[in-house]
Protein backbone atom coordinates (compact mmCIF):
# COMPACT_ATOMS: atom_id res chain seq x y z
CA UNK A 1 0.00 0.00 0.00
CA UNK A 2 1.36 3.32 -0.44
CA UNK A 3 0.25 6.77 1.11
CA UNK A 4 -0.17 9.91 -0.49
CA UNK A 5 2.73 11.93 -1.48
CA UNK A 6 3.03 14.41 1.53
CA UNK A 7 3.69 11.00 3.49
CA UNK A 8 5.30 8.27 1.24
CA UNK A 9 5.50 5.20 1.39
CA UNK A 10 5.50 3.21 4.98
CA UNK A 11 7.31 -0.40 5.35
CA UNK A 12 7.35 -2.46 8.15
CA UNK A 13 8.90 -6.29 8.37
CA UNK A 14 8.83 -8.33 11.69
CA UNK A 15 9.86 -12.32 12.01
CA UNK A 16 11.35 -14.60 14.21
CA UNK A 17 14.07 -17.02 13.83
CA UNK A 18 13.08 -20.18 16.28
CA UNK A 19 15.16 -23.27 17.40
CA UNK A 20 13.03 -26.44 16.65
CA UNK A 21 14.56 -29.73 17.04
CA UNK A 22 18.26 -28.67 16.85
CA UNK A 23 17.04 -27.00 13.15
CA UNK A 24 16.02 -23.30 13.67
CA UNK A 25 13.15 -22.02 11.29
CA UNK A 26 11.72 -19.02 10.55
CA UNK A 27 8.26 -17.95 12.09
CA UNK A 28 5.95 -15.67 13.12
CA UNK A 29 6.40 -12.76 9.86
CA UNK A 30 4.17 -9.72 9.81
CA UNK A 31 4.49 -6.99 7.35
CA UNK A 32 3.09 -4.72 5.51
CA UNK A 33 3.97 -1.71 2.88
CA UNK A 34 7.29 -2.74 0.70
CA UNK A 35 9.22 -4.12 2.91
CA UNK A 36 9.19 -8.34 2.57
CA UNK A 37 10.70 -11.94 3.44
CA UNK A 38 12.58 -13.90 0.74
CA UNK A 39 12.13 -17.58 1.71
CA UNK A 40 14.48 -18.92 4.12
CA UNK A 41 17.58 -20.89 2.39
CA UNK A 42 19.60 -23.63 4.36
CA UNK A 43 23.33 -23.89 2.86
CA UNK A 44 23.88 -25.40 6.56
CA UNK A 45 21.35 -27.53 7.65
CA UNK A 46 21.11 -26.12 11.14
CA UNK A 47 20.63 -22.66 10.03
CA UNK A 48 18.62 -20.92 7.90
CA UNK A 49 20.04 -17.61 5.65
CA UNK A 50 17.15 -14.78 4.63
CA UNK A 51 17.40 -11.68 2.77
CA UNK A 52 14.84 -8.91 3.28
CA UNK A 53 13.66 -7.23 -0.06
CA UNK A 54 12.36 -3.97 -0.61
CA UNK A 55 11.08 -3.78 -4.07
CA UNK A 56 10.38 -0.67 -5.04
CA UNK A 57 14.15 -0.54 -5.38
CA UNK A 58 14.85 2.86 -3.67
CA UNK A 59 13.64 5.12 -0.35
CA UNK A 60 12.83 8.71 -0.87
CA UNK A 61 11.61 11.18 1.42
CA UNK A 62 8.59 10.67 3.45
CA UNK A 63 9.23 7.60 3.48
CA UNK A 64 9.65 5.53 6.46
CA UNK A 65 11.15 1.61 6.98
CA UNK A 66 11.39 -0.18 10.28
CA UNK A 67 12.83 -3.59 10.44
CA UNK A 68 12.19 -5.73 13.83
CA UNK A 69 14.20 -9.50 14.20
CA UNK A 70 14.21 -11.64 17.07
CA UNK A 71 16.32 -14.52 17.71
CA UNK A 72 14.46 -16.97 19.87
CA UNK A 73 16.82 -18.98 22.60
CA UNK A 74 19.43 -21.19 20.74
CA UNK A 75 18.29 -19.89 17.21
CA UNK A 76 21.09 -18.95 14.66
CA UNK A 77 20.70 -17.82 11.19
CA UNK A 78 22.01 -14.77 8.79
CA UNK A 79 20.28 -12.56 7.49
CA UNK A 80 20.89 -10.02 4.61
CA UNK A 81 19.53 -8.64 1.65
CA UNK A 82 20.10 -9.02 -2.39
CA UNK A 83 21.20 -6.10 -3.48
CA UNK A 84 22.62 -2.28 -2.34
CA UNK A 85 19.83 -0.11 -0.75
CA UNK A 86 19.11 3.22 -1.74
CA UNK A 87 17.81 6.99 -0.62
CA UNK A 88 17.44 9.35 -3.04
CA UNK A 89 17.32 12.82 -3.54
CA UNK A 90 14.48 14.34 -2.04
CA UNK A 91 12.81 18.16 -2.21
CA UNK A 92 14.09 18.66 2.09
CA UNK A 93 11.78 15.59 3.74
CA UNK A 94 13.10 13.55 5.61
CA UNK A 95 13.20 9.49 4.86
CA UNK A 96 13.47 6.81 8.06
CA UNK A 97 14.97 3.77 8.28
CA UNK A 98 14.95 1.66 11.84
CA UNK A 99 16.38 -1.88 12.02
CA UNK A 100 16.17 -3.49 15.44
CA UNK A 101 17.75 -7.15 16.10
CA UNK A 102 16.69 -8.03 19.64
CA UNK A 103 19.01 -11.51 21.02
CA UNK A 104 17.57 -14.03 23.74
CA UNK A 105 20.39 -16.28 24.93
CA UNK A 106 22.51 -18.61 23.39
CA UNK A 107 22.38 -17.61 19.56
CA UNK A 108 24.26 -16.84 16.88
CA UNK A 109 23.54 -14.22 14.35
CA UNK A 110 25.19 -12.43 11.41
CA UNK A 111 23.79 -9.72 10.07
CA UNK A 112 25.64 -9.02 6.60
CA UNK A 113 23.71 -6.85 4.29
CA UNK A 114 24.81 -5.01 0.94
CA UNK A 115 25.79 -1.47 1.53
CA UNK A 116 23.44 1.47 2.57
CA UNK A 117 23.65 3.88 -0.37
CA UNK A 118 22.72 7.40 0.35
CA UNK A 119 22.65 9.91 -2.82
CA UNK A 120 23.47 13.76 -2.73
CA UNK A 121 20.32 16.17 -1.49
CA UNK A 122 18.95 12.69 0.64
CA UNK A 123 17.51 13.61 4.05
CA UNK A 124 17.79 10.64 6.55
CA UNK A 125 17.81 9.52 10.10
CA UNK A 126 19.20 5.95 9.93
CA UNK A 127 19.60 3.51 12.80
CA UNK A 128 20.67 0.05 13.83
CA UNK A 129 20.17 -1.36 17.06
CA UNK A 130 21.25 -5.28 18.65
CA UNK A 131 19.58 -5.57 21.69
CA UNK A 132 21.34 -8.88 23.91
CA UNK A 133 18.79 -9.97 26.49
CA UNK A 134 21.90 -11.96 28.14
CA UNK A 135 25.74 -11.86 27.39
CA UNK A 136 25.76 -15.37 26.56
CA UNK A 137 24.61 -14.69 22.43
CA UNK A 138 27.69 -14.57 19.66
CA UNK A 139 27.39 -12.38 16.31
CA UNK A 140 28.89 -10.52 13.69
CA UNK A 141 27.27 -7.68 11.99
CA UNK A 142 28.36 -5.07 9.33
CA UNK A 143 26.91 -1.69 8.38
CA UNK A 144 28.77 -0.75 5.12
CA UNK A 145 27.77 2.83 3.89
CA UNK A 146 28.26 4.84 0.78
CA UNK A 147 27.82 8.79 0.30
CA UNK A 148 27.06 10.23 -3.08
CA UNK A 149 27.70 8.56 -6.75
CA UNK A 150 31.50 9.10 -7.25
CA UNK A 151 31.54 7.62 -10.73
CA UNK A 152 28.97 9.78 -11.76
CA UNK A 153 31.15 13.39 -10.00
CA UNK A 154 28.43 13.39 -7.62
CA UNK A 155 29.43 13.94 -3.56
CA UNK A 156 27.25 14.24 -0.93
CA UNK A 157 27.58 18.03 -0.20
CA UNK A 158 23.98 18.81 0.11
CA UNK A 159 22.93 15.76 1.79
CA UNK A 160 22.35 15.57 5.67
CA UNK A 161 22.64 11.89 6.91
CA UNK A 162 22.06 11.30 10.66
CA UNK A 163 23.26 7.89 11.63
CA UNK A 164 23.35 5.31 14.62
CA UNK A 165 24.79 1.99 15.01
CA UNK A 166 24.20 0.73 18.98
CA UNK A 167 24.19 -2.34 21.20
CA UNK A 168 23.22 -2.80 24.16
CA UNK A 169 23.87 -5.92 26.66
CA UNK A 170 21.11 -6.20 29.67
CA UNK A 171 19.48 -2.79 29.23
CA UNK A 172 23.31 -1.44 29.53
CA UNK A 173 24.73 0.46 25.99
CA UNK A 174 27.92 -1.05 25.12
CA UNK A 175 28.65 0.38 22.06
CA UNK A 176 27.30 3.79 20.32
CA UNK A 177 28.24 5.05 16.73
CA UNK A 178 26.57 8.40 15.84
CA UNK A 179 27.45 10.45 13.17
CA UNK A 180 25.87 13.32 11.70
CA UNK A 181 26.74 14.84 8.13
CA UNK A 182 25.13 18.05 7.30
CA UNK A 183 25.52 20.78 4.28
CA UNK A 184 29.17 21.32 4.17
CA UNK A 185 29.86 19.15 7.11
CA UNK A 186 33.38 19.25 7.97
CA UNK A 187 33.05 15.75 8.63
CA UNK A 188 33.59 14.64 4.65
CA UNK A 189 37.10 15.92 4.19
CA UNK A 190 38.23 16.19 7.67
CA UNK A 191 41.51 13.45 8.07
CA UNK A 192 40.16 13.11 11.82
CA UNK A 193 36.74 11.77 10.11
CA UNK A 194 36.21 10.60 6.48
CA UNK A 195 39.17 12.47 4.94
CA UNK A 196 37.69 12.10 1.80
CA UNK A 197 36.36 8.66 1.28
CA UNK A 198 32.85 8.17 0.11
CA UNK A 199 32.62 4.51 1.26
CA UNK A 200 32.85 3.68 5.18
CA UNK A 201 32.01 0.83 7.03
CA UNK A 202 32.00 -0.79 10.99
CA UNK A 203 31.97 -4.25 11.29
CA UNK A 204 31.22 -5.94 15.24
CA UNK A 205 32.48 -8.71 16.28
CA UNK A 206 30.72 -10.36 19.85
CA UNK A 207 31.21 -13.00 22.05
CA UNK A 208 31.00 -13.47 25.56
CA UNK A 209 34.73 -14.95 26.12
CA UNK A 210 37.78 -13.06 26.91
CA UNK A 211 40.47 -15.29 25.71
CA UNK A 212 38.67 -15.66 22.34
CA UNK A 213 37.97 -12.09 21.93
CA UNK A 214 41.75 -11.51 22.43
CA UNK A 215 42.64 -14.21 19.70
CA UNK A 216 40.36 -12.38 17.59
CA UNK A 217 41.97 -9.24 17.83
CA UNK A 218 45.47 -10.39 17.50
CA UNK A 219 44.03 -12.05 14.35
CA UNK A 220 42.84 -8.86 12.57
CA UNK A 221 45.57 -6.48 13.60
CA UNK A 222 47.78 -8.75 12.03
CA UNK A 223 46.77 -8.55 8.85
CA UNK A 224 48.36 -6.02 6.65
CA UNK A 225 44.85 -5.00 4.85
CA UNK A 226 45.09 -2.81 2.01
CA UNK A 227 42.60 0.03 2.84
CA UNK A 228 42.12 2.16 5.95
CA UNK A 229 41.72 -0.16 8.60
CA UNK A 230 41.41 0.10 12.13
CA UNK A 231 40.53 -2.65 14.72
CA UNK A 232 39.81 -2.32 18.52
CA UNK A 233 38.46 -3.96 21.68
CA UNK A 234 35.47 -2.81 23.57
CA UNK A 235 34.84 -4.66 27.07
CA UNK A 236 33.50 -8.06 24.76
CA UNK A 237 33.34 -6.35 21.28
CA UNK A 238 35.82 -6.57 18.45
CA UNK A 239 35.23 -3.39 16.25
CA UNK A 240 36.74 -2.95 12.79
CA UNK A 241 36.22 0.49 11.22
CA UNK A 242 37.42 0.89 7.09
CA UNK A 243 37.46 3.42 5.39
CA UNK A 244 37.52 3.58 0.94
CA UNK A 245 36.95 4.71 -2.27
CA UNK A 246 35.88 1.60 -3.98
CA UNK A 247 32.83 -0.52 -3.33
CA UNK A 248 34.79 -3.82 -4.15
CA UNK A 249 37.43 -2.90 -2.38
CA UNK A 250 35.67 -2.21 1.05
CA UNK A 251 33.26 -5.24 0.63
CA UNK A 252 36.62 -7.80 -0.45
CA UNK A 253 37.93 -6.57 3.18
CA UNK A 254 35.00 -7.10 5.10
CA UNK A 255 34.46 -10.50 3.88
CA UNK A 256 38.03 -11.43 4.49
CA UNK A 257 38.00 -9.84 7.97
CA UNK A 258 34.37 -12.72 8.14
CA UNK A 259 36.48 -15.30 6.54
CA UNK A 260 38.83 -15.05 9.89
CA UNK A 261 36.37 -14.14 12.54
CA UNK A 262 33.54 -16.46 11.41
CA UNK A 263 35.46 -19.41 13.25
CA UNK A 264 36.41 -18.01 15.91
CA UNK A 265 33.24 -16.71 17.02
CA UNK A 266 30.97 -19.14 16.14
CA UNK A 267 33.29 -22.44 16.29
CA UNK A 268 31.75 -23.17 12.37
CA UNK A 269 33.87 -23.23 8.99
CA UNK A 270 33.68 -20.88 6.91
CA UNK A 271 30.32 -21.06 4.06
CA UNK A 272 30.09 -18.70 1.67
CA UNK A 273 26.45 -16.73 1.27
CA UNK A 274 25.49 -17.56 -1.94
CA UNK A 275 23.96 -13.99 -2.12
CA UNK A 276 27.72 -13.09 -2.48
CA UNK A 277 28.52 -14.92 -5.87
CA UNK A 278 25.96 -12.60 -7.70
Amino acid sequence: MQNNMTTGWKGFLSFSFVEVNDKTVVKDKKHFGPLVLQRPYYQEKDRPSVLVLHPPGGVVGGDSLELNVSFQPRSKGMVSTPAATKFYRSDGRLAIQNQTINLSENVEVEWLPQETLFFNQSVVRNSLKLVLDRPGNKFIAWDIVGLGRPLSGEGFELGELHQSFEVWVEDRLVFVDRLKISPQSAVLNSDSALAGHSLFATALFYQDDPSEQKRLLEMLQAVKWPLAVGVTQLDSLVVMRVLASELDEIKQVLFDAWKIARPVVFDVPVVKPRIWNT
